[in-house]
């Protein structure tokens, strides 16, 4: 299994596409400097006025309040478009081509005239494809902070701001040492991968029956959107099928981002939805390979 899920690594990072998103996330982070150079005295108005209204020993723990914008919040600023809006797109196309490449270049059936176990190549390729997503994820993040340490610096303490998902003010604004800032971002990263993985399984479905990586891909993509149309304009409308929404899932990465203890009840009702999208979206491609005649 570990042979196989090495070649299946291989196959994916040898595709162009690992060069254009390393190009595509240079150029986010030069644009993100340069936007939050621009809105720098914004956020340093911000987060003052924002300290100001905290209980006074929360306040009187920052002597400069402008400092809270600092490199930190630039990572969390950037980090939070590069998981909601970049990060998925080459999520979907790597779950997408995982299967359909190989079906639309005729190359399953040749791995399949061999023997090889066809439960044990769809897990293969879905546990590359989470490796890769948790590689670049993580890297990113690292990246991420390193610019905007760089250029923004370091303070000693951090406001939790930019946390939540899109349109949600945090409820638990208040300060935090660096130290548990930095656990909270990465932790928060580590979240994301698990998250991006559950969320471009539905293209990994999909992939199972189509011949176009392209088709997949873009499948998973209306799914996305679609989920996330749900959860922030109608709401109201869908109680009830809200918390297996993958964009909430994906919400529960601002859980790590708090100033009170870490609501695990929370974690776990998210980490159980997503097990269920890894359950149905594994065990349906097994299903139909080794029904279907390639």
């Amino acid at each position: 299994m570990i042979l196989s899920i090495y070649h299946e690594v291989v196959k994916l990072t040898s595709q162009k596409k690992h060069y254009i998103m390393l190009i595509g996330f240079a150029f986010l982070m030069f644009l993100m400097v340069l936007v939050f150079r621009h809105i720098h005295d914004d956020l340093q108005k911000m987060s003052g006025n924002m300290v100001k209204g905290m209980p006074y020993f929360l306040s009187m723990l920052v002597n400069d309040p402008a400092k809270l914008c600092d490199g930190l919040m630039f990572a969390r600023f950037s980090g939070f478009i590069l998981f909601w809006v970049v990060m998925p797109i080459f999520s979907f196309m790597f779950a997408g081509e995982s299967i359909a490449s190989e079906l639309q270049d005729g190359t399953l059936r040749v791995y399949l005239s061999r023997g090889y176990s066809r439960t044990r190549l769809v897990i293969a390729k879905f546990v590359s494809v989470f490796l890769i997503i948790l590689f670049y994820t993580m890297v990113f993040a690292v990246l991420n902070m390193l610019v905007g340490i760089t250029f923004f610096g370091l303070s000693k303490m951090q406001i939790t701001l930019f946390m939540g998902a899109p349109g949600e003010v945090p409820s638990n604004v208040g300060l935090v040492s660096a130290n548990k800032a930095i656990v909270s971002y990465y932790c928060a990263a580590l979240y994301s991968a698990f998250a991006l993985s559950a969320t471009s399984s539905v293209s990994f479905l999909i992939s199972a029956f189509v011949k176009r990586m392209s088709v997949a891909a873009t499948g998973g993509m209306v799914f996305f959107f679609v989920s996330f149309i749900l959860q922030f304009v109608f709401a109201q409308y869908a109680k009830e099928i809200e918390p297996f929404l993958i964009t909430r899932v994906m919400d529960g990465y601002t859980q790590m981002f708090t100033i009170d203890a870490i609501n695990w009840d929370s974690i776990i009702k998210s980490a159980a939805v997503m097990c269920l999208y890894w359950s149905v979206c594994i065990t349906v491609p097994v299903m139909v390979l080794n029904i279907r005649e390639y």
